[in-house]
């Protein structure tokens, strides 16, 4: 039986829907459990219920503190242990287990190592006590200094090793600055620019995503990232530029090409910030009509903060077009040696 992953989400209605992608035509009964330890074999679990469908939702009260996980208990296979997708942190909206993913050599990531964010600056108590509890040993920051200085990340833990590695994304801080209102006048202006030279938003979009695979301020950072990440003593890590979206989502793009993730799971890993934010886009759509009063100015802003597959398979497909693969170019440009590869490997995979 092959599942590519299983996820967990929360619903509005104070329910849990449970995801499980896979080709199989019948899944068969499995029960289902929860529980706050990250052991597929732990004894402490709780029964949820019985089913044999692939997605599923029951009324669910989760840890608010911690992370909740969910196992999947099949009669004759391995047991599966899986979490919430996005989680539940209040002050954050778009805190994310990459756990799951199944790789093409038969592999799986583990969950609760690595982890990709927005920024941390507007945490609140409890929710700066669910991040304390992930038992992060690095931060990794993609955001400029000026972001850094003007919305800097609580200290979590004095323990925690924290890093900021810039690429140099103008697009993505510029866009980040225009979620509020008093900063998107630059933005405005450099939408009026480029509509008349005919450009939209989404051409720009696909440039940045492209830029960060050859520019210098971005194959340093990636370099960077990819090094402390493979190693072991900097695990888990919780890796973020603003939003969690473009920045972010090109390293994690990155990391999890490496881990030989299939390139249709890249791009939905992904396009999950789309899904964590579905409210807070609608919002600010109305918010750049409202500051421009004119709905081409709008669309262009909101291209920028949007998220469209477009975006990341431009980076994918500059990457696969010149290097051949995602692990071609870590080695290639990247600085990925053979130990680190398998650093990687040692530590963020597990048998599927």
């Amino acid at each position: 039986m092959k599942i590519d992953y299983a996820e967990a989400y929360v619903l509005d209605d104070g329910q849990t829907e449970v995801d499980i992608k896979t080709d199989e035509q019948n899944l068969p009964d499995y029960e289902l459990y929860w529980t706050l330890n990250n052991d597929k074999y732990t004894k402490e679990k709780k029964y949820l219920l019985t089913s044999n469908k692939t997605q599923v939702s029951f009324q669910f009260t989760y840890s608010t503190v911690r992370p909740t996980y969910f196992i999947l208990n099949f009669k004759n296979y391995e047991p599966l242990l899986f979490g919430y997708r996005i989680l539940p942190v209040p002050g954050m909206y778009n805190l994310r287990d990459i756990g799951g993913y199944r790789t093409s050599d038969g592999m799986r990531i583990k969950w609760g190592q690595v982890y990709r964010s927005d920024y941390l600056h507007n945490l609140e108590p409890s929710g700066y006590t669910f991040v304390k509890n992930l038992g992060l040993n690095s931060i990794i920051d993609f955001r400029g200094a000026i972001e850094v200085k003007d919305t800097p990340d609580p200290v979590i833990d004095p323990a925690i090793h924290t890093f900021n590695f810039d690429p140099n994304a103008e697009t993505a801080a510029i866009a980040g600055r225009a979620q509020n209102l008093d900063t998107g006048k630059d933005m405005k202006e450099r939408a009026k620019e480029a509509l008349a030279k005919g450009e939209t938003g989404n051409d720009q979009m696909i440039r940045q995503q492209e830029s960060f695979v050859g520019s210098p301020a971005s194959l340093e950072a990636f370099s960077n990232t990819i090094k402390v990440t493979a190693q072991s003593k900097y695990l888990p890590s919780l890796q973020h530029c603003r939003g969690g979206k473009d920045r972010t989502g090109f390293g994690f793009m990155v990391l999890e090409g490496i881990l030989s993730v299939p390139s249709e799971l890249l791009v939905y890993d992904y396009m999950l910030t789309k899904r964590a934010r579905v409210k807070k886009n609608a919002r600010y759509y109305q918010k750049f009509l409202q500051q421009t009063g004119n709905k081409a100015i709008a669309d262009y802003m909101y291209a920028l903060f949007d998220t469209r597959a477009e975006f990341i398979t431009a980076s994918i497909t500059k990457i696969t077009r010149e290097y051949g693969t995602i692990y071609q170019y870590a080695t290639n440009k990247l600085g990925l040696t053979e130990s680190e590869y398998l650093s990687l490997r040692k530590s963020l995979l597990e048998k599927a």
